[in-house]
């Protein structure tokens, strides 16, 4: 259940638990007729505001506080489409929270993003289907270690994942030592932060390249720009008109990562897993600029004004995913639909 969801039942709690003490009281309290004045206002202005939030609430879409993530059996293609078995049991999950400028607001024709994801016990690999709404695709990143050269990866249009595999939270910019690793870590490997860049194919086609970025080092003094493009071992951006479609795999590591050594820190994924999630992406809307400079940073969940643009060095706000079964046949789409049922005989003889 998302936080809206959550939010309303409160408030329909509330209200019941109003209207049950209005039906309580006895009549001979309402012979006051400003008692019973007073009432009437309260109910309908409890009702109002139940539905203007209901109204105002309906077609906002939020990351699920907790993503139950789907085991699947039969695993897709990774071709950039999106129609196969697997993503049609799950749910998409917005990317729709304005991260810079915070608490902005964006064109849906301008920026529209959601994302679905799915594990596979028998693969041990996350699968994102990822469909990006972008008026202006600003591609062209070109890797380099050197951060001089290669360290504007977030001035590009890319995907963000953002993961922290045992959930556990804090910094993760530098295996620092010191003052360095008060301020931005001990462990640069306690999470993940992956910015995927790539040049989109001609329009109907798909393309299979990427570099996945980000800092690796012990201090600003000595850090590199990392490519983490193994860790994604299926990739596919296809793209219509405006509309992209990110489609990949994802190969999970804790916190004993070691470039050197990768399959010694390679998660087991297994029912019941949590662990920390936001997808991200990064949204420039000129062409021509040079330098390149983004315009503005969408997440999908919200985080508070002074963690704004956290998300790279700190998991204490990244969102929160479960991994689960497969869907049972009560799970899957059914054909029923609510408004078919009815109660027999009709009208029921308890009415």
């Amino acid at each position: 259940m998302n936080r809206i969801e959550d939010n309303i039942q409160i408030l329909i709690l509330f209200i019941m638990f109003i209207l049950s003490k209005l039906m309580g009281t006895k009549i001979n309290h309402f012979k006051n007729g400003s008692i019973m004045k007073a009432y009437y206002y309260l109910l309908h202005l409890l009702l109002f505001i139940f539905f203007l939030t209901a109204t105002l609430m309906a077609d906002v879409p939020v990351q699920d506080d907790t993503v139950k993530v789907l085991a699947i059996s039969q695993l897709p293609t990774i071709d950039g489409i999106g129609d196969d078995n697997c993503w049609q049991n799950c749910n998409w999950q917005a990317i729709d929270q304005v991260w810079i400028p915070y608490g902005g607001s964006m064109d849906s024709a301008d920026f529209h993003g959601r994302y679905k994801i799915v594990w596979s016990p028998a693969a041990n690999l996350l699968y994102f289907l990822v469909e990006i709404v972008d008026d202006v695709f600003v591609d062209g990143y070109k890797y380099d270690r050197n951060p001089a050269v290669g360290g504007g990866y977030p001035d590009y249009d890319i995907v963000e994942v953002f993961i922290d595999p045992d959930k556990s939270g804090g910094l993760h910019v530098f295996d620092g030592t010191g003052s360095t690793g008060q301020q931005w870590g001990t462990n640069a490997e306690n999470a993940f932060s992956y910015h995927i860049a790539a040049n989109a194919a001609p329009e109907g086609q798909v393309t299979h390249d990427k570099v996945v970025c980000d800092i690796a080092g012990q201090s600003w003094s000595n850090y590199y720009i990392a490519n983490y493009a193994d860790h994604f071992p299926e990739f596919a951006l296809r793209r219509s008109a405006s509309r992209f479609i990110w489609e990949f795999s994802l190969q999970v590591y804790n916190d004993t990562y070691q470039p050197g050594n990768p399959s010694a820190s390679r998660v087991v994924l297994k029912v019941g897993d949590v662990m920390g999630l936001s997808i991200a992406y990064c949204d420039n809307d000129d062409l021509n600029e040079q330098p390149k400079q983004r315009d503005n940073f969408i997440g999908s969940v919200w985080v508070p004004a002074a963690a704004y643009n956290d998300h790279w060095m700190n998991a204490d706000y990244f969102g929160t995913i479960r991994l689960t079964g497969e869907p049972t046949k009560v799970d899957q789409k059914s054909s029923i639909s609510p408004t078919n049922f009815q109660i027999y005989p009709n009208p029921s003889d308890d009415c």
